[in-house]
């Protein structure tokens, strides 16, 4: 899949900052558009509050939309020093040519935020979000989710320290599910233009044989240099660990991996991979649902 527009959510001025930069640095090999997003919060009353005539009070309303006005002003004012500081030409998408090079526009919209952003997303060709790792907010982790599970766009999660440029070494996490197909397809660019991709398979004893020798065929096919590597594990090893252990002795600049292969429910109460990563990555991961 081409990388011509890249999406990126500005809800918070940190993670903004680390999310754009990442942006850019793919922008500027793909000669892509990066549209950023502020979506508003409707105003909803807390559910502690009691108000004898229904509905929500004048003083509610008032103190909530200038709270966002004032964040709304705050991302806006980011945006335009990152564009000024990184020469980044602000132009609608529409106007956007591979000639331009890297282009941004801004957009300010009120909506739900867990839905109507990742409706968003599904015009663009990837997402692109920063978290702070261990200390992913319970919105960072619900943002992430909905772009995962609604938008049917992969998104590229940074830690706070971002991307330091287009990857060169890639970690392929392949469980032979459906989701990481997936995300093999959706990141083949970045697949293509990588120096060494390993693919990356973590079995128990008992548990079915998954095979990487196909995939690992299909890469080569696609022009990828792409090696393999089948690990067994006791049945009293956690497989997280054992693919952490892994991805760390490796040391890649990317992990490409599917996203919630069980329900999100089973994920949800046993924990699982994907709530791993969003939790506590350390590097860029790339993931699809």
């Amino acid at each position: 899949m081409a990388i011509k527009s890249i999406f990126v959510p500005f809800f918070e001025e940190k993670s903004a900052i680390s999310a754009f930069r990442a942006a850019v640095v793919l922008a500027q090999e793909y000669k892509a558009h990066i549209s950023i997003i502020h979506m508003r919060n409707r105003p909803m009353p807390p559910a502690t509050v009691y108000f004898p005539l229904g509905g929500v009070s004048h003083e509610f309303v008032s103190a909530f939309q200038e709270a966002e006005e004032k964040l709304a002003d705050t991302l806006k004012r980011t945006f335009d020093d990152l564009c000024r500081g990184l020469k980044i030409g602000v132009v609608d998408i529409s106007d956007h040519r591979k000639e331009s090079g890297v282009t941004a526009s801004w957009d300010d919209v009120e909506g739900e935020l867990y839905t109507d952003l990742a409706g968003r997303a599904m015009s663009c060709d990837l997402a692109v979000i920063a978290t702070a790792s261990d200390d992913t907010t319970p919105m960072e982790q619900e943002i992430i989710e909905s772009l995962l599970f609604k938008s049917g766009r992969p998104v590229l999660m940074c830690p706070q320290s971002g991307l330091a440029g287009t990857p060169k070494k890639i970690v392929v996490a392949w469980n032979g599910r459906q989701e990481a197909a997936r995300a093999v397809s959706a990141s083949m660019d970045l697949l293509q233009d990588a120096e060494d991709v390993s693919v990356v398979t973590v079995r128990k004893s008992k548990s079915p044989l998954v095979h990487t020798e196909e995939i690992t065929t299909y890469l080569r096919l696609h022009n990828v240099n792409a090696v393999r590597s089948e690990i067994e594990i006791d049945d009293d090893e956690s497989d997280n660990a054992r693919l952490d252990a892994e991805v760390l002795e490796q040391k890649p600049d990317l992990l490409v991996m599917g996203a919630y292969s069980h329900s999100r429910w089973r994920e949800a109460i046993l924990g699982g991979y994907t709530r791993h990563m969003i939790h506590e990555a350390k590097l860029p991961v790339f993931m699809m649902r």
